[in-house]
C-alpha cells in the first residue's frame, strides 16, 4: 500500500548548489550541459559526495530497498535504454551515491536537458524509484544566414554537426562560441550571431536550428606597440612574438592575424625573451587591444617592466656516484660572465636530464637552483638532480592510427615490452616512425605513463598525414633522361601506404612538347609477408633523346629502353639494426634509331655510344640509414656502398663492373627545422669487363640538378669535340653542402642556398679504326689519335654555388638557381643554369 505521506529520500542538486530537505518528498534534480559532440554531463565541481554520504547516515535507517522503477517523460529515448544507464536495479538497496552516477549517466546520452529522481515511499522498508525526464528538442537541421566569409561547408564541418542531434538555449550558445573561432580565422572579431529554434513543420519533437550571422569587417592587425622597454629595441621584441603587423606578403605568413589567446601568449613570450637576455625580473604586466572607429584596424600595445640584467656568476652540478660533475658540466651551455639565458639553462637542463636517461632513469628529475644577487644583479646556478629509480616497459599502445596498422609502427621500435625504458631507444624508435613519412611533421611522440616505482606504459603517439598525391608538374633542366635542357610536363600519382600495410606505390609519366619521355611503376613493401625482407619492383620505359650529337650523325640519336629492376633488402641486425644488405636484379632492352656517323672520324664514337642489345645485371648494396625523414630528413644520415656486375656471360655487347660510395649527413643546427646542415659526398667507379662495351648510360655524366648544379649534364667531365657532346666518365667524385631554412611557418616552403663541386674523368678508349681494326688516317696520312678529340678527359674539380627553394605545395618541387664559381669563358660556358624538378633528398 502506497503511503499518502512521502518521506524524504535523496536530495535535489543542480549545476551550480545542493539543496536541502522539502518537507513530503524531495527529488534529485540536475540541469544537463552539453558538449559539442552532443553528449552531457553534470558539473564536475558540484560538491555532491560528502553530502549525500550524510544523507545516507540520517535517512536508510532502515534501509530502503527498491520495488518498482518508473521512468516518465522519454519520448525519443526508449525506457530499456534509460534503465541500462541506471545503476539500480529491483531489488537494490537505494543509495544517494548511485543516484549521482546514474544522473550523470543518463545526461552523458546528451537527450535531456533536465533530469530528476524521485522517491515514493511504500512502507518504512521499500520504495518506487521514479525517473523523470525532460527531454531537449531534436534537431531536424542546423541553418546558417548571413555567412559569406565562412562558408555553410566549413562551418558544418567546424560543429561536426552530423553528430549534433538534440538542442536546446545552452547548447545553441556553445555552438556560436565555435563559429566565432571559425571567423576568428578570417580575422574577423567583431561579428554578432543569434539563433533561433523553429519548430518543425511535420514532427513537433523537432525543430530547425538557425543561426543569424552579422560578420562585420575584416579587422587586421595594424601597428604593435611597446612601453617601457629601454634596453631591448620594438624590432628585436617584435620577432619574438606571434602577434605580427600586417605587410605587403601578409598572405604568406599570416601577419597580421589578431587573436586574443596569441596576444596572451605574446605577454608571456616577452618574458622569456627578457628572461633569455638576463632580465630575470621583467614582467609584462597589461597588454591592450584597441580597434579602430571602423573596426578595420587592430593596435596592440604591450606594457613592460624591464628591470636589470643579470650576469651568471658562479654554475655548478654536483653530480653523485653514477655522473660526477666532470661528466655533468660539459653539457651546461651557461657561461660564466655572460648573461643569464633561459633557453640555454632549458637546453642544459634537457641535455643532463637526457644523459641520466641513457642508463634508464627516464624520470630523472633536473631542478636547477638559481640565486640572484640583486645588489650586484649576478646568479648563480646550481643543477641539482633528483635521479629516481630505473623504469622498465610494462606495455606499448600505439593512438590515433586510424588508417596504419599497429604492426606498421611497431615493427619501428627500438623497444619492448620487459625493456629498460632508455632516452636512447625512445628517440631511435620515435626516429624510425617519423621516417616512414606516414604521419604529420611533429606527428610522432612519446607518453609515459608511471604504473609503479619501476614500471610504465609508453603510449606512441600518432598524427597520420595525407599519403596518397597526384601531381601534374613541369621541370627544366637536364638530366639522364633528357639530357639536353628543356621544359618538361609530368603526372606523378603515389599512395604510400597503401591500405595501411606499409605498401608504397607510384606511377609516373613524363614528356615533352614533342613525344612521350618516361613511364615507370614501382610498388614496395619493407617487410615481406610480414618478414624483415623488403622488396622492391621498378618497370620503366624511356626514351632519350642525344640532341648534342646532332651535328655529328645524320640525324639525332634517340635510345628507347625498356627493363624493370628488381630489389630485395636482408637487415643484418648482428652487426647494426640500422644495416642492411640488398640484392639487385635487373634487365634491360635497348634499342636505337641507327644514327650514322657524318664522318669517318666520328663514327667509332658512335657506334660505341650508342649501341642497341640487350642488358642484365646484378648489383649487391650495403645501406645503412638514420636519417628521420626521407624527403625532408634534419637529421642522421645515410650511407649506400653499392656494386653493380653486368657479366659477360650472360650478356652479348656490354660487360662491366661498377661501384659506388654515396654519404649524406643532417643535422638541425637550430631548432629541429628551423636551420638544417646538409652535405653529401659521393665517389665512384666504372670498369670495362673483357674489352666489352659500357652502356652509355652507366657512365658517370656529372653536371646538371642531380649533381653539379649551374652546370649542364654532362658537362663536368668528357666531351667529343667539336661538338662538346658528353662521353661519359668511368670515375667521379661529387661534393655538396645546403644549408636550409623555412620560408613560411608551416614549412611548406623552404629555402636554402648550397655549393657543389665535383668532376668526371677518363672516358672508356676509343680506338679510331675503320672496320678491318686499320687506324684512321689524317689527310697528311698520319693516324688520328683519339685524344686529340676528347676534352675534359682529366681530373678538373668544378665548383658552383646557388640558392633554391623547396615546395610543398601545390606539388613537391624543388628549384634551384647555380652559378658557376670558376666558369670557363674561352669554352663558351654560360655564368649560371636553372632547374626545376620534383622534391628528393640526398
Amino acid at each position: 500500500m502506497i503511503v499518502k505521506s512521502k518521506k524524504i529520500l535523496s536530495l535535489v542538486f543542480s549545476i551550480s548548489s545542493l539543496f536541502f530537505l522539502a518537507s513530503n518528498f524531495v527529488f534529485i534534480k540536475a540541469e544537463s550541459k552539453q558538449d559539442l559532440s552532443g553528449h552531457s554531463q553534470i558539473d564536475q565541481d558540484m560538491p555532491i559526495s560528502d553530502d549525500l554520504a550524510e544523507l545516507n547516515s540520517v535517512e536508510q535507517k532502515p534501509k530502503m530497498v527498491i520495488n518498482q522503477i518508473i521512468v516518465r517523460g522519454n519520448k525519443n529515448v526508449g525506457t530499456p535504454v534509460i534503465l541500462n544507464r541506471i545503476p539500480y536495479k529491483v531489488g537494490d538497496v537505494f543509495d544517494t551515491v548511485k543516484s549521482a552516477d546514474a544522473i550523470n549517466n543518463l545526461c552523458d546520452l546528451g537527450y535531456f536537458r533536465q533530469v530528476q529522481l524521485e522517491g515514493e515511499q511504500l512502507s518504512p522498508e521499500s520504495m518506487n524509484l521514479v525517473v523523470i525526464l525532460e527531454e531537449k528538442k531534436l534537431i531536424e537541421k542546423i541553418e546558417f544566414k548571413g555567412n559569406k566569409a565562412v562558408t555553410t561547408k566549413k562551418l558544418r564541418e567546424d560543429l561536426n554537426v552530423d553528430k549534433i542531434s538534440t538542442i536546446d538555449e545552452i547548447s545553441a550558445q556553445k555552438l556560436i562560441k565555435e563559429i566565432k573561432k571559425a571567423y576568428q580565422e578570417e580575422n574577423r572579431h567583431k561579428l554578432h550571431i543569434d539563433f533561433e529554434l523553429i519548430p518543425s513543420k511535420d514532427n513537433a519533437d523537432k525543430v530547425v536550428l538557425l543561426f543569424k550571422i552579422n560578420e562585420g569587417p575584416k579587422s587586421l592587425v595594424k601597428r604593435v606597440y611597446f612601453s617601457g622597454n629601454k634596453d631591448i629595441p620594438d624590432r628585436k621584441l617584435r620577432k619574438a612574438i606571434f602577434t605580427r603587423e600586417d605587410w605587403l606578403l601578409s598572405f604568406s605568413d599570416g601577419a597580421g592575424a589578431y587573436a586574443e589567446d596569441a596576444v596572451e601568449i605574446d605577454k608571456h613570450r616577452i618574458e622569456y625573451f627578457y628572461r633569455d637576455n638576463g632580465y630575470l625580473q621583467t614582467k609584462v604586466y597589461k597588454s591592450k587591444v584597441d580597434f579602430s572607429r571602423n573596426e578595420k584596424d587592430v593596435t596592440v600595445t604591450f606594457y613592460i617592466k624591464e628591470g636589470p640584467q643579470f650576469i651568471v656568476r658562479d654554475i655548478r652540478a654536483p653530480g653523485d656516484e653514477i655522473y660526477g660533475e666532470d661528466e655533468l658540466m660539459p653539457l651546461v651551455s651557461l657561461e660564466s660572465g655572460k648573461p643569464f639565458s633561459q633557453a640555454k639553462l632549458v637546453d642544459s637542463i634537457n641535455l643532463i636530464r637526457e644523459l641520466w636517461g641513457k642508463k634508464g632513469y627516464i624520470y630523472a628529475d633536473v631542478y636547477p637552483q638559481i640565486k640572484p644577487d640583486e645588489e650586484k644583479n649576478v646568479v648563480d646556478i646550481t643543477f641539482n638532480v633528483e635521479r629516481g629509480n630505473r623504469m622498465y616497459v610494462n606495455k606499448i599502445d600505439i593512438t590515433g592510427n586510424k588508417y596504419t596498422h599497429d604492426k606498421v609502427i611497431r615493427r619501428q621500435f627500438d623497444v619492448d615490452e620487459g625493456d629498460l625504458i632508455t632516452s636512447r631507444n625512445m628517440r631511435i624508435s620515435k626516429n624510425q616512425v617519423e621516417y616512414l613519412g606516414y604521419f604529420e611533421r611533429g606527428g610522432v611522440d612519446w607518453k609515459i605513463h608511471r604504473i609503479t616505482d619501476d614500471l610504465a606504459d609508453l603510449e606512441m603517439m600518432v598524427q597520420e598525414a595525407k599519403t596518397g598525391h597526384a601531381n601534374v608538374a613541369l621541370s627544366y633542366g637536364s638530366d639522364k633522361i633528357t639530357p639536353q635542357p628543356s621544359l618538361h610536363g609530368s603526372i606523378n600519382v603515389e599512395k604510400n601506404n597503401l591500405f595501411g600495410l606499409g605498401y608504397d606505390t607510384s606511377a609516373m609519366v613524363q614528356a615533352s612538347r614533342h613525344h612521350l619521355q618516361r613511364l615507370e611503376g614501382s610498388f614496395s613493401d619493407s617487410h615481406i609477408f610480414d618478414t624483415n625482407i623488403s622488396g622492391f619492383v621498378n618497370p620503366y620505359w624511356h626514351w632519350m633523346e642525344f640532341s648534342q650529337w646532332g651535328g655529328s650523325v645524320n640525324h639525332t640519336p634517340i635510345q628507347k629502353i625498356a627493363g624493370f629492376n628488381l630489389r630485395l633488402g636482408f637487415p643484418l641486425t648482428k652487426i647494426d639494426k640500422r644495416l642492411q644488405m640488398v640484392v639487385d636484379l635487373g634487365y634491360e632492352h635497348i634499342r636505337n634509331n641507327n644514327p650514322e656517323a657524318t664522318s669517318v672520324l666520328v663514327k667509332p664514337i658512335v657506334d660505341r655510344t650508342f649501341q642497341a642489345g640487350d642488358l642484365t645485371w646484378i648489383g649487391l648494396d650495403f645501406v645503412k640509414d638514420t636519417r628521420n625523414h626521407k624527403v625532408y630528413p634534419s637529421d642522421g644520415y645515410k650511407i649506400i656502398l653499392s656494386t653493380k656486375l653486368a657479366p659477360t656471360t650472360i650478356n652479348n655487347n656490354f660487360g662491366f663492373f661498377k661501384a659506388e660510395l654515396d654519404a649524406s649527413w643532417y643535422y638541425a643546427l637550430i631548432g629541429q627545422d628551423s636551420l638544417v646542415l646538409a652535405m653529401r659526398a659521393r665517389g665512384g667507379r666504372v670498369g670495362s669487363l673483357d674489352n666489352r662495351t659500357i652502356p652509355y648510360k652507366e657512365l658517370y655524366q656529372m653536371g646538371g640538378q642531380d649533381t653539379v648544379r649551374g652546370f649542364l649534364w654532362g658537362g663536368v667531365g668528357p666531351a667529343w669535340r667539336p661538338s662538346d657532346a658528353p662521353l661519359g666518365a668511368r670515375n667521379a667524385v661529387l661534393f655538396g653542402t645546403e644549408l636550409i631554412f623555412p620560408l613560411i611557418a608551416d614549412y611548406s616552403m623552404k629555402g636554402h642556398v648550397f655549393y657543389d663541386a665535383g668532376c668526371g674523368w677518363s672516358t672508356p678508349p676509343i680506338a679510331l679504326t675503320n672496320e678491318k681494326g686499320e687506324p684512321l688516317l689524317s689527310p697528311k696520312n698520319i693516324p688520328l689519335n683519339a685524344k686529340d678529340y676528347i676534352t675534359r678527359n682529366k681530373f678538373d674539380l668544378r665548383h658552383s654555388i646557388g640558392f633554391g627553394v623547396n615546395l610543398v605545395n601545390p606539388f613537391p618541387a624543388k628549384i634551384d638557381w647555380g652559378f658557376k664559381l670558376d666558369r670557363k669563358k674561352n669554352m663558351g660556358e654560360s655564368p649560371y643554369e636553372f632547374h626545376l624538378s620534383m622534391n628528393y633528398a640526398w
